[in-house]
């Protein structure tokens, strides 16, 4: 395999540590928390980590990313200009550094230095850039956006190259499984020892498929949630490729003797390991391409190493984004022939099972996934939504959400799809107490806002469901079913026509297709603005969307007898009872118009009883009465 030439040096300085003891968990954290520092951009707002790797008086040098000072950019050639980076020590002191104080290091690395001057005595990372290999114990460490403060966290190494590689993205030639969030960008890597083995850079979440189940309030639109796979794994930079540039602006780690870092060595499978993983989470313009070349490295791989459980287990995940969801479940069964105790794999394969409509097998594996590892929240979080969705068992699913909620209290999406389960078993003071307290969790949910407004409707706080409102859109402006009932809430409740009209385009604009807010708008044309002409249009195009919705053809009716076209109201009208023969209103409505209009009257007296006769089974009082009367005036009984 190619890998890349380090332009202009030959060798690399690395520091070899001296002969070391194994720490306890509890030493390499106060190790860690000591020399991990938490850096803001004041002027992009994001936030990273660093470690402190040198002093020479009173400057101090940090370690970090080059994405981190760069504001999430990992492909800038300068600091931002103006930008101004707060650093924060471990003992809570902060200090102010100028973006000039900022290098990045070359080679294509995703590394920086930041300096900074103090008078205070801080400790400095011991570094060991050599022994670092796969299968071995490491540390993570960083300040993560939430919750806040410091995070370190224990794992294992899956894959270490100590060489650069052409597909190594930045540097990225250590894999492991330490659990990072957002915010840890830049923090350590730490050997059971406690030493810094490599720079955290990039936490690889997972498309979630457990995000909110329930968006519509009614309707056809498609819920945005994203089905995947979780991957859990974590990319880093051996401290190894930071020395090179250290040297070369004078800062030498430790006692240091000349590596060759062009090593010509034959390919390994954790070459192509590493490799297929970087092209499965960047992989490029053209995203196809790219995740069909992360498949082959991972092939290459598993020919390397028949048994290579952790390649099986991202191949099976790019499948998954592949959407060949019957290769990717081959994969996971290859996986838990070789180790049946890896509760993620049974809760991926149930993912992928639930794609191809294999409920029962979903279930299974979910199941199988809780029994091996009790504490794994998503699986308890997605058979609890195929319990609901899929399974009609309402309890079961409750039991499933408490479970999650029990699990990860802080996570906003327990209460968040708890929430939606009780609106639907109509408990809206519960549902209400699961959203408020999961906006309190995490306020970046355009949908809990947009449920919880559902909700306040329900209990009649319009104005509470209107702010609701606002807020889901002003999270996400392209969010259409907020912009619909938006508009359902202003021309319904707080007489607002032209604010529900506008609502009501805005809506359209963002998603034409859909047929609801066409037969609103028209309601709202013929009740509030008198534009028959306009609400005709409206019914037409929503009909053409959606030939079976029986409220499109009933309005249509409706419109059409007061144009005088009774032939056509009346085709609508039957149209209408075809589609929902238990409609009392439209019975009443079609029984008036063949009485009174249409000149047949043992057809609009059957209409007529009819609709009382559906209204007193259904207890629809107002057409109840509405039949009765006029059938009374037609001297005529039930």
């Amino acid at each position: 395999m190619k890998y890349l030439p380090i332009i202009g040096v030959t060798a690399a300085l690395v520091c070899y540590a001296d002969l070391a003891v194994a720490k306890t968990p509890a030493e390499i954290e106060s190790i860690a928390k000591a020399v991990t520092v938490e850096i803001r951009l004041l002027k992009n707002e994001s936030v990273g980590s660093g470690i402190i790797i040198d002093r020479l008086g009173d400057t101090y040098t940090l370690i970090t990313n080059r994405h981190v000072v760069c504001g999430q950019t990992r492909n800038c050639t300068a600091p931002p200009a103006g930008e101004t980076y707060s650093v924060k020590l471990s003992d809570g002191q902060k200090y102010q550094v100028a973006a000039k104080s900022v290098k990045l290091l070359d080679n294509n690395l995703d590394l920086a230095t930041i300096q900074f001057r103090s008078n205070r005595a801080y400790p400095v990372a011991q570094i060991d850039d050599g022994s670092l290999k796969a299968g071995d114990r490491v540390y993570t460490s960083g300040y993560p956006l939430t919750p806040p403060g410091f995070s370190f966290n224990a794992g294992k190494a899956f894959a270490v190259v100590n060489k650069r590689l052409t597909e190594d993205r930045g540097g990225y030639t250590v894999i492991y499984n330490a659990e990072t969030q957002p915010g840890m960008s830049g923090g350590g890597v730490f050997s059971q020892e406690g030493r810094l083995v490599a720079i955290h850079g990039q936490g690889e979440r997972y498309r979630d498929s457990t995000q909110l189940e329930k968006l519509p309030e009614s309707g056809t639109i498609p819920i945005k949630s994203e089905v995947g796979s979780k991957i859990g794994y974590n990319r880093g930079i051996p401290v190894r490729w930071a020395i090179e540039g250290l040297t070369e602006r004078g800062i030498k780690l430790g006692n240091s003797r000349a590596v060759n870092s062009r090593q010509t060595a034959a390919s390994t499978a954790d070459e192509h390991f590493i490799v297929g993983f970087n092209k499965l989470v960047e992989p490029g313009a053209n995203v196809v391409a790219g995740k069909q070349a992360a498949v082959s490295e991972f092939s290459q791989a598993i020919k390397l190493n028949p048994n290579y459980t952790y390649a099986y287990f991202l191949r099976a995940i790019t499948y998954s984004q592949l959407q060949e969801h019957r290769q990717a479940i081959l994969d996971g069964d290859r996986v838990i022939a070789i180790d049946p105790k890896l509760a993620q794999v049974y809760y991926n394969r149930g993912i992928e099972k639930q794609a191809i409509g294999d409920l029962p097998g979903a279930l299974a594996d979910y199941d199988r996934a809780i029994a091996v590892d009790p504490a794994l929240a998503e699986a308890y979080l997605n058979r609890a939504n195929l319990k609901k969705k899929n399974l009609n068992d309402p309890q079961g699913a409750l039991a499933d959400y408490n479970r999650v909620i029990a699990l990860t209290p802080n996570d906003a999406k327990g209460y968040a799809n708890r929430g939606n389960l009780k609106d639907d078993l109509n408990d809206s003071q519960g549902a209400l107490t699961d959203y408020d307290r999961a906006i309190s969790l995490d306020n970046s949910y355009a949908q809990l806002y947009y449920s919880r407004g559902i909700v306040k409707r329900k209990l009649k706080d319009f104005q509470g469901a209107l702010a609701d409102y606002d807020r889901a859109i002003a999270v996400d402006p392209d969010l259409a079913i907020a912009y619909f009932n938006r508009a359902n809430l202003k021309g319904g409740r707080l007489n607002d026509t032209q604010g529900a009209l506008a609502d009501y385009q805005r809506a359209i604009a963002l998603d034409p297709k859909y047929a609801p807010t066409y037969v609103n708008r028209g309601n709202l044309k013929d009740d509030k603005l008198n534009d028959l002409q306009g609400a005709l249009a409206d019914y037409d195009r929503a009909i053409a969307l959606d030939s079976k919705s029986p409220k499109a053809y009933y309005n249509r009716g409706v419109v059409k007898r007061k144009l005088n076209d009774l032939k056509g109201a009346l085709t609508d009208y039957d149209r209408t009872i075809a589609l929902d023969p238990q409609s009392a209103f439209t019975y009443a409505a079609r029984g008036n118009l063949k009485y009174a209009q249409l000149g047949d009257r043992p057809g609009g007296i059957t209409d007529t009883r009819q609709a009382a006769k559906l209204a007193r089974t259904q207890g629809n009082s107002l057409i109840l009465q509405l039949a009765t009367q006029r059938l009374q005036a037609w001297g005529v009984g039930e």
